[in-house]
Order: structure tokens, then C-alpha cells, then sequence
């Protein structure tokens, strides 16, 4: 009788909806595109701690470079989507389908938005050895000397590299982009004056600043930047242009459920208002950033419909 009765509550049993899932249940990886020591890095490791503390899990920063973050981003976008696999993004995750031919998955499809982190505006600059002091000066030597003056980024389809065309586009001007690879090389010509202007993001380039070796001209987001207070935005200047400065944000593999999503974004919002995530990003020279899953979400579809524009009519080809 005992075990009849048991078959027939098996059914019964197998019919009860599942536990909804709203916090990961074991240490969750987080990946990093990048080595450990850049800024990317850095926000890993600012919010690992706060995540874990709210989660009670640990999470675990899992640096894993190379090929400009795609070996990362392909390994979470192959991740279960069960919360314990996510990826820390830069702003590459939308820049780079333009210069790659094929990449192991799709941006837009792949993955599920959780939340924006931070974000360093893209600044102009001169070397302090040149005559500029403000963005018309620079307009109007370029207008003198279309394509003789040069851009130096940190290469080809990066931050610089398309706040570059964009200052272009927006002012008319005809400047020459200079690639090279990385932040240190770019600068160095710069500073040597061999390479009169720079586009880079703040957090790359606020060293050379505070050295007093470069100049602001402008700045290439919606406001002033805190660092950088008396120097003006595009817009203001009269030259409106979209903000190309890098973001971060977290991410997950496609298919994370809603009442998962809502709970680390909400406990990655929380993070982000404490006073002392605030002051130790700005350490950084970035700025809280905390637009959260449907907000990030248009913010990735829109930038990789800019940055794929911009690719084409810049000629920048996929590789």
C-alpha cells in the first residue's frame, strides 16, 4: 500500500513548478578580456567583492587575454546561463564586430545584459610643446593643412581610433590617423612631438596630463568630466558628437532568467551608489555608469549600429 501510494504522488510531485533561481548558488567566474593590471581588471576587482558579499558566493576574476577580449567573450557567451558565468565588458564587446570578418558569436544575441558599470570619457589632445590652446586653434591649423596633421591612437578600430573620425566628421577637419599598439607608444610620440594629437580615453591618458605633458582641447562626451572641469565638451564648442569613451558592464550568457537578471542587477545598482565605489572609481578617472538590464541593452544595440557605420565610412576593414 505504502509504495502504491507513493507511484501515485510521483506525478503530483513531478508537476510542481521548479524553484525560480534569483542568486547564483556556487562561486561564479567572472572573465576579463584583458591581463590583470589594465582598467578593465580594475572594475573586476572593484565589484567582485561587493557581488559576493551580496550573493554570499565567491566570485572569482578569471583573466583571460587576448585577441582584444574575443577569446573571453566567446567562453562566457559558451557558458550555462545560470548566473555563475559572467563577463566584466569593455566597449569593445560592440567595437569589435566591425573589424573582425567572422567572431564565435553575436554581440546582440549572445548575451544577456545585467547592468553598466563605469564609464571614462574620450578626450582631445595636444602635446604641450604645440601651439593650441583650445579646439578652434586646432580646427583652424587643420583647415590650413588638410591631411599633414596626425592622430595618434592606441590602434586601429579602438576608442580613439573612432572618436578620431567622429572629431573629423563633426568639425570637417582632415586629420591623418596615426595607429600604434597600445596607450605607452601613442603617447611617447606625442610627448616627442613627433605626432601633434591624440584621441584617448581619460583613464589612459590622465597620466600624461597631471605630468604636464599633454593639453586638453575638448572633451567627447555629453558633460565635463570632473578632471578635466574647465575643459569643454564637443557640443558645447559648438561640435556635437556621439560619446565614444569606454564603458564597462556586466553581462551573461544568453537565456539568464528574468528573476536572476533583476536580482544581481539590482545588487550591482546597489554597489554602485555606495560614496566609496563612487570615490574609488573617480580614482580612475571614470564615473559611475549604472544604466540597468533594458537601458544596457539599448545602449550595446545602438553602439553597434554607430560603430558599424562609422567603420564603413571611415574604410576601416574587418581583418
Amino acid at each position: 500500500m505504502m509504495r502504491r501510494r507513493t507511484l501515485l504522488a510521483t506525478p503530483a510531485l513531478l508537476a510542481l513548478p521548479a524553484r525560480a533561481q534569483t542568486a547564483p548558488e556556487r562561486p561564479v567566474r567572472l572573465f576579463v578580456g584583458f591581463p590583470p593590471g589594465g582598467p578593465t581588471d580594475f572594475i573586476a576587482r572593484l565589484v567582485a567583492p561587493g557581488l559576493a558579499a551580496a550573493w554570499g558566493q565567491q566570485v572569482v576574476v578569471e583573466n583571460r587575454g587576448g585577441a582584444n577580449a574575443v577569446i573571453a567573450t566567446e567562453a562566457v557567451a559558451r557558458g550555462a546561463p545560470d548566473g555563475h558565468t559572467l563577463l566584466l565588458a569593455a566597449n569593445n564587446f560592440v567595437m569589435n564586430p566591425p573589424l573582425y570578418a567572422q567572431l564565435p558569436y553575436d554581440p546582440a544575441r549572445d548575451f544577456t545584459p545585467i547592468g553598466s558599470i563605469a564609464v571614462s570619457p574620450n578626450v582631445i589632445w595636444c602635446g604641450t610643446q604645440q601651439p593650441w590652446r583650445s579646439l578652434a586653434d586646432l580646427v583652424a591649423a587643420a583647415r590650413a593643412q588638410p591631411g599633414r596633421l596626425g592622430f595618434a591612437t592606441t590602434g586601429i578600430g579602438g576608442n580613439g581610433h573612432y572618436g578620431g573620425e567622429l572629431l573629423k566628421r563633426a568639425t570637417g577637419i582632415d586629420i591623418t590617423h596615426v595607429p600604434y599598439r597600445g596607450t605607452a607608444p601613442a603617447m611617447q610620440d606625442v610627448v616627442a612631438g613627433l605626432v601633434p594629437i591624440t584621441v584617448g580615453t581619460l583613464v589612459g591618458t590622465i597620466g600624461g596630463f597631471r605630468n604636464g605633458q599633454i593639453r586638453p582641447l575638448a572633451v567627447a562626451a555629453d558633460q565635463r568630466t570632473a578632471d578635466l572641469p574647465g575643459v569643454p565638451t564637443m557640443a558645447e564648442l559648438g561640435y556635437p558628437m556621439p560619446d565614444t569613451g569606454v564603458w564597462y558592464g556586466l553581462v551573461g550568457p544568453a537565456g539568464l532568467a528574468e528573476p536572476l537578471v533583476r536580482r544581481m542587477a539590482t545588487d550591482l545598482a546597489a554597489f554602485l551608489a555606495a560614496p566609496e565605489t563612487v570615490q574609488r572609481l573617480a580614482t580612475q578617472a571614470s564615473a559611475v555608469l549604472a544604466l540597468g538590464p533594458e537601458d544596457f541593452a539599448t545602449r550595446i544595440r545602438t553602439d553597434l549600429r554607430l560603430w558599424r557605420e562609422v567603420a564603413a565610412a571611415a574604410g576601416i576593414k574587418p581583418e
